[in-house]
């Protein structure tokens, strides 16, 4: 409604008064009033939009706090695509022999699916590990682990295994086992892989599968994931996170 507005009322107001006709006056009265009328109804119609938007940001701002409640509470780094799942353990092949991700309590464990004739994505995770570890002081080491699951047991034996990860890291442990075991393993933590001919490689064969780094707790519980080009210092950050929540 324009400034002017409440001055021309009173002006309406005041040639109601002066006129000298009643019929020029009743309709001079009855705009007036329909004027009021539509001021009050546009004033009344802006409060109450400003109330409801005043409302719906505040109501908005409850579910981030809870959000971020929530992920306090849950003690992770958000992101990514993580999944919790309860606790869970498994026994595979390692080049010291059988070992089961019990035997590893204690330790926080970065789980990666792969295979050794992987030409990129497996030695770019592996190498972000390694990295990660190279930040640990020498105690966070002793309790930081990682398992690389290879999903190629027909290739991958565990003298492979063993040169392949300790190329990396020592604490990067090698693991395979009966494919069936492997398929299990992989459903726990939502992996999909595929053996595909490649009749055009030298290899013969590719495991396609799912890039992931896997951090499972002290306690064997998966705490989260991220991709497999992850910032090495996120991955620092949630180890130590994890240590330091299994000291309190």
């Amino acid at each position: 409604m324009p400034p002017l507005f409440v001055n021309d009322l009173i002006d309406m107001t005041f040639w109601v008064r002066l006129s000298p006709k009643k019929a020029e006056a009743n309709e001079l009265q009855q705009n007036m009033i329909m004027c009021l009328k539509n001021f009050i109804f546009e004033k009344v119609t802006f409060f109450v939009t400003r109330v409801l938007f005043c409302l719906l940001v505040f109501s908005y701002g409850l579910v981030d706090l809870n959000n971020v409640a929530a992920k306090e509470t849950d003690g992770e780094i958000k992101g990514g695509e993580s999944a919790a799942v309860h606790e869970e353990s498994f026994t595979l092949d390692s080049p010291e022999g059988a070992l089961s991700l019990k035997d590893l309590r204690g330790n926080v464990v970065l789980i990666f699916f792969g295979f050794t004739s992987c030409p990129d994505v497996c030695p770019i995770s592996l190498a972000t590990i390694s990295h990660a570890f190279s930040y640990l002081t020498e105690d966070e080491l002793k309790r930081s682990r990682s398992l690389f699951i290879s999903l190629d047991p027909e290739r991958d034996t565990m003298e492979r295994l063993k040169k392949y990860t300790e190329y990396f890291h020592p604490n990067i442990i090698g693991v395979t086992g009966a494919m069936k075991e492997l398929v299990r393993v992989a459903d726990i933590y939502g992996v999909k892989f595929e053996k595909k001919e490649a009749p055009d490689s030298a290899l013969g064969y590719l495991i396609y599968h799912s890039a992931k780094i896997f951090i499972i707790g002290t306690q064997g519980e998966l705490r989260k994931t991220f991709p497999h080009n992850i910032d090495a210092q996120l991955l620092v950050q949630q180890i130590r996170n994890l240590l330091k929540r299994n000291q309190l």
